[in-house]
């Protein structure tokens, strides 16, 4: 077999590999990906639960996050904000419950110049999915045009300062149909990584670390070949040049002994 054929055979051997490893790590992300929305739809298909019941009074709060919660008491359109790096952007208002504690509720999504509904001043009782503050979204901005105290992410800690206390650390995202209700775009619940996520990340970053490995690995054998068929080359040419050696050598000893 020629060296071209070799060196080519193990190159589509390393590449059929990685390709292979490539697949095995997009699968474990995937299968990770189903298994999270899996058990968010599990947890948003249980019956609601109160929230004010769920927080206890040093603010530890039971698992409920992902889960649907009611609130009673009223909103506080005084403390308001928009969350978002584009436009529309949520739209972030305090809700006061009846045992005095505030909680953070995104209402829907509003574009550039809209106001608060005046009917919010009117709800006494609503239910949404519990969530945790957004992820710290560090580099990020919001819109240039956006209000004066807007926030790229929901940051609880940042809304601690300025707004009534005691404040539960979550907050509520409403369903479409309250956020139509008052003429607001749908928010999205943005529901946490999971405790996992680093972990399947880093397995699927291993079988694309492995796939690197094949190819790299294919490579070096290629040029090994190459390295094997250079040596064979000089044992044959130091061969040929003994052998012409010797050839000359029994020819000068040939005409020394017929000069003689």
């Amino acid at each position: 077999m020629g060296l071209r054929t070799k060196q080519a055979i193990a190159i589509v051997v390393g590449v059929v590999v990685a390709i292979g490893m490539l697949l095995l790590g997009l699968w474990q992300m995937s299968r990770f990906q189903l298994s999270m929305e899996d058990v968010a739809a599990e947890r948003g298909a249980m019956p609601p639960v109160s929230l004010s019941e769920n927080v206890a009074e040093d603010g530890t709060i039971a698992d409920i996050y992902g889960r649907i919660v009611t609130l009673e008491g009223g909103f506080r359109p005084d403390h308001n904000l928009l969350v978002g790096t584009e436009w529309p952007m949520r739209s972030v208002v305090a809700f006061e419950m009846t045992d005095g504690r505030t909680v953070a509720v995104v209402v829907g999504t509003a574009d550039r110049g809209a106001t608060l509904p005046e009917e919010l001043l009117e709800v006494s009782r609503l239910e949404g999915v519990f969530l945790g503050g957004d992820a710290s979204g560090d580099g990020e901005t919001v819109p240039s045009d956006a209000p004066e105290g807007s926030l790229p992410t929901l940051r609880l800690q940042s809304m601690v300062q300025t707004w009534p206390q005691p404040m539960i650390q979550g907050y509520v995202t409403v369903a479409e149909s309250f956020s139509a209700e008052y003429g607001l775009g749908r928010a999205d619940a943005l529901l946490p990584e999971g405790q996992g996520t680093a972990m399947h990340q880093g397995y699927a970053m291993q079988w694309w670390v492995f796939a690197g490995a094949a190819i790299a690995f294919s490579i070096f054998v290629a040029r090994g070949f190459a390295k094997d068929e250079e040596k064979k080359r000089a044992r044959a040419e130091r061969r040929l040049a003994a052998q012409a050696a010797a050839t000359d050598v029994d020819a000068e000893s040939a005409s020394e002994f017929t000069g003689q």
